[in-house]
């Protein structure tokens, strides 16, 4: 901490001047607002430091004047000021409100809220930050502006952490920072941020390549002579290209940069095509294509190497001209670009005009993120990290509307964007005229038509594909539901076939079952038949003692708790008849070494047939037969697991088989199949069903069911709209 209050007084004075000079051209009343912030700033963070030991305001006064630098409006300038209050003082954002108005209040909510979910905290997720900071971005990018210039700054004085967490924050800033920057379009401060959290996540290598260009001075005297080259040229081609207003400037691509490119591809640091680079800047938008012209007149260009980012911009709103061409045998490349393309792409154009609160539309790489908010954890990280790091390509529907995907997507991604029905419906493609598998990658340029038809259904094999959030949660999302559709139908003509059976009033019989069941509709209750979560024999077993009270068999329905004893579990009791109830499948123990052992059904719990089983070694009478999940004997178990014995139901002369049907698309053909398996005594442990590509349905069941799999294939494929049976 500081020795004196005068140190702290030449700190926050220095801060304050540096702001000052960043909105000098600001009107009077702006800078008097501004002034007052400033002022109600240090008053609510009087006492508080930084680690480095100055006063903590002169660290949002420097993310203001990173943001002023950006060219914000004044209300994001002030709101940089205050965007710790309310976290860290005892202001609140009413008092905020009250004071400079809802704009500032917005901004200040936006950065606390972000803040909420810290990055040193053990129980908080990266994806949690993560989540948050991108609902902030579409809720207003001006927060994330002020995010980002906090992370800059943080950056700048990051030398009073201790190594191991700045490595961190600098590996994160690489990670997220820097590559949202680009999409922001904050070139100036992507750079910087990058740059300097190169340093302090990769020491060695920034040191060494630093040293590397250090001993390169050719570098530096090969974009000097280019500049002074191409003024040359420009002034002598004065009077006919107007060129006369142009500015020349020159930069050697910045460290993180090179050491990316070079990192990943294996290349040599001088063949980086834009190592070199020189900026023209021209009046408008006529004297960037005069000037590119007397370019490649002065110079060979490069093949290939010509990019028209003013016809088409790049995803971040950024428009220039780049070319890059060869002088005395070294690469160099020259953009050209007008004033106005100069501002937007140093400063950010996309932060101040191309979002959601201002024109209505969120940017399409934004709404792709936003896309992956449920995802978890794992598979959010690595999408957001794709986006953010993926260059972006722009594909044309056939009436020539644009449609901007992530590089790498898929013919499926395309149609998804498009629209969700047509991805559902997707059934072929044509790219550029031509017939293509769904699993074709786009490049920029591409014309894409889907095909489409009415019977067909996505394939879970597009999974292995397709990048975007959207196209893979619909994907998902249409085989879950048509999964429910099928099992609903599934237990539905199951539930018919077995109240068909009975003498019982339909009314008595439907409240029974929901009744043992604990479900509240007969919907319900079909979803968990047919998806084999609740077994028809125990429903049966449920309207048997519906319909004779006094039958013996397991409880299906609440009864009294058993007594037990002080170690909570039956065996502490004395031995008592407990016979094996009537009318129940036989139960094969399958614990090594244990033969002709006697079974016990406790009061504790309600074993019910067809579902999971505990089995307990008793000391009294044989094993114990509990529910799964049974706490009393979860708990003996946990114990003394030595105990365990691993319990079957089984049912004599069956045997289980797999079978795999091809059927026609047409209504009713599940439930016509169920009611044919219900037919020949089989019991459906589980089915799914889907419509494949070729239109046709796709039935799989797992059943129990007595008779040879041959006689039983030679059935199904008897039945009517049946294509083909495997029985295995």
């Amino acid at each position: 901490m500081p020795a004196d209050p005068a140190t702290d007084d030449r700190y926050i004075a220095a801060a304050v001047l540096s702001l000052q000079s960043a909105v000098a051209d600001w009107e009077p009343a702006a800078r008097e607002d501004l002034r007052k912030a400033v002022d109600y700033g240090i008053r609510a963070h009087d006492g508080q430091f930084r680690r480095s030991g100055e006063p903590y305001i002169t660290h949002p006064l420097a993310v203001a004047t990173i943001v002023a630098g950006l060219g914000a409006q004044p209300a994001t300038v002030i709101g940089a000021v205050l965007h710790d209050t309310v976290e860290d003082t005892e202001v609140t954002l009413d008092d905020v409100r009250t004071t400079f108005g809802p704009q500032v209040a917005v901004l200040v909510d936006g950065a606390t809220k972000v803040a909420a979910v810290r990055g040193d905290d053990p129980d908080t997720t990266e994806a949690a930050r993560l989540r948050k900071l991108f609902v902030a971005l579409a809720a207003d990018p001006r927060v994330v502006t002020i995010k980002l210039a906090d992370r800059l700054h943080n950056l700048r004085t990051i030398g009073s952490l201790p190594s191991a967490k700045a490595a961190r924050i600098g590996r994160e800033s690489l990670a997220i920072h820097g590559p949202l920057a680009h999409r922001l379009g904050f070139a100036l401060l992507k750079a910087e941020l990058e740059d300097r959290a190169f340093a302090v996540a990769y020491p060695d290598e920034y040191l060494e390549l630093r040293a590397e260009l250090i001993n390169r001075p050719h570098l530096e005297e090969t974009l000097q002579e280019a500049m002074t080259a191409l003024q040359a040229h420009l002034e002598a081609a004065d009077g006919t290209t107007g060129a006369n207003q142009h500015e020349i400037t020159g930069r050697i691509k910045h460290l993180w940069s090179i050491y990316r490119k070079t990192h990943t591809s294996g290349r040599d640091l001088e063949s980086l095509h834009d190592l070199i680079g020189v900026r023209v800047v021209v009046d408008d938008v006529e004297d960037c294509y005069r000037v590119l012209g007397l370019v490649h007149a002065l110079w060979e260009p490069v093949p290939d190497r010509f990019k028209d980012y003013i016809a088409r911009p790049k995803f971040n709103a950024y428009r220039s001209l780049h070319t890059t061409v060869l002088l005395n045998g070294r690469m160099v490349e020259v953009q050209v670009r007008t004033r106005e393309m100069h501002t937007a792409a140093e400063h950010g154009s996309a932060a101040h005009h191309a979002y959601k609160h201002e024109t209505g539309v969120e940017p399409q790489w934004l709404s792709r993120v936003l896309d992956w908010h449920d995802a978890d954890d794992s598979e959010y990280l690595s999408a957001v990290a794709g986006e953010l790091t993926s260059e972006e390509i722009w594909v044309l529907t056939p009436r020539g509307d644009v449609i901007s995907l992530p590089a790498g997507a898929s013919v499926v991604d395309f149609a998804y964007a498009v629209h969700s029905e047509i991805g559902d419906r997707t059934s072929g493609a044509r790219v550029n005229g031509a017939l293509v598998p769904l699993n074709t990658r786009l490049i920029s340029g591409n014309t894409v038509e889907i095909i489409t038809r009415r019977t067909t259904g996505p394939s879970l094999d597009w999974l292995e594909w397709t990048v975007t959030a959207r196209a893979r949660q619909r994907v998902r999302a249409w085989h879950t539901r048509h999964r429910r559709d099928s099992e609903r139908a599934t237990g539905e003509a199951a539930l018919v076939q077995l109240l068909s059976r009975r003498r019982l009033p339909r009314a008595q019989a439907e409240t029974a079952l929901l009744r043992a069941t604990g479900l509240d509709s007969l919907d319900t209750l079909a979803e968990e038949v047919g998806a084999g979560r609740i077994e028809m024999e125990t429903l049966s077993q449920v309207l048997t003692a519906t319909s004779t009270p006094h039958t013996p068999g397991p409880p299906t329905l609440p009864t009294p708790d058993r007594p037990v004893g002080p170690s909570g579990f039956e065996d502490d009791l004395a031995p008592g008849p407990a016979p094996t109830p009537a009318g129940v499948p036989l139960l094969h123990v399958t614990a090594p070494g244990l033969t002709g052992v006697s079974l016990t059904w406790p009061g504790c719990c309600h074993a019910v047939p067809g579902r999971g089983l505990l089995g307990v070694l008793s000391r009294t009478r044989g094993v114990v037969v509990h529910a799964s999940g049974c706490p009393q004997a979860l708990a003996h178990l946990a114990r003394d697991p030595a105990r365990n014995a691993r319990l079957a139901w089984v049912r004599a002369g069956s045997q289980m088989s797999m079978i795999d049907l091809v059927c026609e698309n047409t209504p009713g053909m599940v439930a016509r199949v169920v009611l044919a398996l219900a037919d020949l005594d089989c019991d459906i442990e589980s089915s799914s069903s889907y419509i494949g590509e070729d239109g046709a349905g796709h039935q799989t069941y797992e059943v129990v069911h007595p008779g040879s799999r041959s006689q039983l294939s030679t059935r199904l494929r008897e039945l009517p709209g049946v294509r083909s049976a495997l029985v295995r």
